[in-house]
């Protein structure tokens, strides 16, 4: 059985009471957006993901962040779920208080309905949505993808990884198969100041992009990486319909520690 650590990233330690022998653990802190927009059935599976990975994770509700909760984690998960409701939720001021957050440091990881949110224009079905969003990147983000429309726009992507050396990617099966589900595709105004990790094989459409904001570092992906299709370990009995080609927990778990400064 592989051993998973707890990433070394917080001042903060814990100790396992029961035993005088357990060594001090440090280990970063991931708030959770959990509030209004925020899709059930993403946030049990990307709880699920994190604890796996030995994560200290809470579940933050929109007025949390407005008084400026973020200050206490080194890392916020946007899940999937509804972005307008995300930015209607959070206002203008919670918004600022996330881009703040990571300009000054802290990282972003946002899956589906969160990749969506962090681009400067969000379409959905050819619209641009009258909503505020963080504004991480400029371009756009566009869902769904019609590739998958035959599909119901729920299907297994297979997602290409043009860049292989880059410390998210390296080392993971190319191409990786992921859980596609209403989600984006990524248009660039500055593909320079980003980097493309992730294209969907149907139209090559960027997917997953990883980037620096101020001090601070954003992952966001357009498919679901938390659901782990042929296990029950995300909360959910596998799918016999969905063939995963192995896990995605790995990427995530790169992520996260990428985000933080640990890779």
């Amino acid at each position: 059985m592989n051993k998973r650590y707890p990433f070394i990233i917080s001042v903060l330690a814990f100790v396992a009471c029961s035993n005088v022998n357990t060594p001090v653990v440090y280990s970063s802190s991931v708030a959770l957006y959990s509030d209004q927009g925020a899709d059930p059935s993403c946030i049990t599976a990307t709880v699920n993901m994190f604890e796996w990975m030995g994560l200290s994770i809470q579940e933050v509700s929109s007025e949390e962040i407005r008084m400026g909760c973020l200050g206490n984690f080194d890392l916020v998960c946007f899940p999937g779920g509804d972005m307008y409701q995300y930015s209607q939720s959070l206002s203008a001021e919670g918004i600022s208080r996330v881009r703040s957050f990571i300009s000054n440091g802290g990282g972003y990881i946002g899956i589906c309905g969160g990749g969506y949110f962090a681009a400067e224009d969000v379409y959905w079905m050819g619209n641009q949505l009258p909503m505020e969003s963080l504004e991480l990147f400029e371009g756009r983000s566009e869902g769904p993808v019609d590739e998958f429309e035959q599909v119901g726009y729920r299907a297994m992507a297979q997602i290409n990884f043009p860049d292989t050396s880059h410390p998210i990617t390296q080392s993971l099966p190319n191409p990786s198969w992921i859980l596609y589900w209403i989600g984006p595709k990524f248009t660039l105004e500055n593909p320079s100041e980003v980097e493309i990790l992730g294209e969907y094989d149907s139209g090559n459409y960027p997917v997953m992009l990883a980037f620096e904001y101020g001090s601070g570092r954003v992952f966001i992906i357009g498919t679901h990486p938390e659901f782990e299709e042929d296990s029950d370990r995300d909360g959910f009995p596998p799918d016999s319909t969905l063939n995963d080609m192995g896990s995605d927990w790995e990427l995530m778990e790169n992520a996260a520690r990428w985000c933080t400064g640990q890779l």
